[in-house]
């Protein structure tokens, strides 16, 4: 039997909530995941009563990154594959996050690693609990941040602390993102939920045209090199996804049936 795709979608009034729920695997990114992820996110752009969409995740990671055996079954049928399977989704994704008319908000419960850093940054909004991390691990296994976290890492927190993340792969506490501008809030893990829905409830009551013409101002800042950077990575991706680096890198760190993600 498939596993499940492992995506909760919640109506609750105005906002949509949607929680990564896969906690064996530390809510771990496959394709069919991300898939569904940006389905629900068309779908809520296209309900006029959604004002405002909260990402989350079950158990104790917000999410560990790409979930390693799944895309490397992708990976193994050629860098076209990679590219055309696995992130068009992804930069679909992205690419969603930034487009609805709706601010999202990433309540950050627990380790945003690797592709998990990168989905919290492509989010308007950074809740973060106390017992979040963050680290764009990527370089770790021999690969670039493929979801425009080096971008956006730079846009939020500046290009000395970007280099920092993402080529040395260093690990942050949730303290030390507040005080880069990583995150806007961090709170207490019992108050995270009701952080993020007290600050979705906000939404509820301002212009809908003006929240959504206000997201847009904000995202053409880098609108276009951004949609450039990603078109660039697609084709990287692809092939350090199928280098010998990467094979070797994720042989050393979990074996020939990796069990962790990044």
């Amino acid at each position: 039997m498939a596993e499940p795709v492992g995506l909760l979608v919640e109506k609750k009034g105005a906002q949509v909530w949607l929680t990564l729920d896969r906690p064996h695997r530390r809510n771990a990114l496959t394709v069919e995941l991300v898939e569904a992820v940006g389905d629900a996110l068309a779908a809520a752009n296209a309900d006029d009563d959604v004002r405002v969409a909260v990402v989350t995740g079950s158990g104790s990671a917000f999410c560990a990154g790409g979930d390693l055996p799944s895309l490397g079954a992708v990976a193994a049928r050629g860098a076209r594959a990679a590219t055309d399977m696995i992130y068009s989704h992804f930069h679909r994704m992205v690419g969603l996050l930034g487009s609805v008319r709706f601010p999202v908000i990433a309540a950050v419960n627990g380790p945003a690693m690797g592709a998990g850093l990168d989905l919290a940054m492509a989010c308007d909004l950074r809740i973060a609990s106390e017992s979040a991390r963050f680290a764009s691990s990527w370089i770790n296994v021999g690969l670039v941040p493929g979801m425009g976290g080096a971008h956006l890492l730079t846009r939020a927190i500046g290009a000395s602390r970007a280099s920092e993340l993402v080529l040395l792969g260093r690990t942050i506490d949730a303290a030390t993102a507040l005080d880069w501008g990583l995150v806007n809030t961090v709170v207490s893990p019992e108050a995270l939920l009701a952080k993020a829905a007290a600050l979705a409830s906000r939404f509820e009551k301002l212009s809908v045209s003006a929240v959504a013409s206000s997201k847009a101002s904000l995202r053409r800042a880098g609108l276009v090199p951004f949609d450039a950077e990603l078109a660039t990575l697609g084709a990287v991706q692809g092939a350090l996804l199928v280098s010998d680096e990467f094979k070797a890198a994720t042989a050393a760190l979990f074996g020939a049936a990796p069990e962790v993600t990044q």
